[in-house]
């Protein structure tokens, strides 16, 4: 239960707040920020679509983050750009004995995330076992063009099973939607360093209709997010209120180390 509450807090909430990181197959370490560094001739810079000027979508750029105030408690992933396109990019995150891949667009108007976590996601309560794949996206994750005040949507339409305790199982579907909002300037400090950084505000809501013996059942998951990123370098901290069955939490993730080739 304590790796698929982790596995829920870096889908749900890493979704809502890194944008240009995560947000879900076992690996024993979570790699350093350097364990990836390439040599100068392997690094790939994307320019054009997949060009952003607060995430840097550079092959093997590497983040290692740490989260704390979370019902499973603290931990922490490592975000790797593993493969880059003209027109995508593959994003890798690590933590304790779990990996997860996720899928980038990079289009006129920034990046999107393609996928809700990487692949079929799940989501775990104490009654039922949720996972979803998506199937529509809509909206930009990360613009290109950030100007002050200005405000936009991302959102997805799921669709998948849930299991419950004793087996049975039944079909499905929600849509996860973010309203995001920038926020000004902000000089930041966590462990990687100090940073001027673009202030952003979010806020989400998750709804998912499963159906138990002919009756339909509402699920809404709901949160508010501050995330800040760093010209050059990308998310520095986030800052997540999530209420998931009528149980708060605060979740802070920082920066602990960096690496963009």
């Amino acid at each position: 239960m304590l790796k698929r509450n982790k596995l829920y807090f870096i889908l749900m909430i890493g979704l809502i707040t890194t944008f240009a990181c995560s947000l879900t197959s076992p690996l024993e370490n979570i790699p350093s920020a350097d364990s990836s560094i390439p040599e100068e001739s392997e690094a790939v810079v994307i320019e054009g679509l997949c060009d952003n000027p607060i995430y840097p979508v550079k092959q093997n750029a590497t983040w290692t983050y740490f989260n704390t105030g979370g019902p499973s408690g603290d931990f922490s992933y490592t975000d790797t750009i593993t493969e880059v396109r003209s027109d995508g990019f593959t994003l890798t995150t690590t933590f304790d004995n779990l990996t997860r891949t996720q899928e980038w667009a990079c289009e006129t108007g920034g990046l999107k995330a393609l996928e809700y976590g990487g692949g079929s996601a799940a989501i775990t309560t104490q009654s039922a076992n949720m996972e979803f794949n998506t199937l529509q996206v809509t909206g930009i994750s990360l613009p290109k063009e950030i100007v002050p005040g200005m405000q936009w949507l991302y959102s997805l339409t799921l669709e998948g099973t849930t299991t419950m305790p004793d087996g049975s199982q039944t079909n499905s579907n929600g849509t996860f939607s973010v309203t995001m909002q920038e926020m000004g300037n902000e000089t930041i400090t966590v462990p990687a360093g100090t940073f001027e950084t673009i202030k952003f505000q979010s806020t989400t809501t998750m709804d998912i209709v499963g159906e138990f013996q002919g009756i339909q059942v509402p699920m809404q998951i709901t949160g508010s997010t501050i995330t800040w990123f760093a010209a050059g370098v990308g998310q520095v901290k986030s800052i997540s209120n999530s209420d998931f069955g009528g149980t708060p939490f605060t979740l802070t993730t920082e920066l602990q180390s960096y690496n963009i080739p």
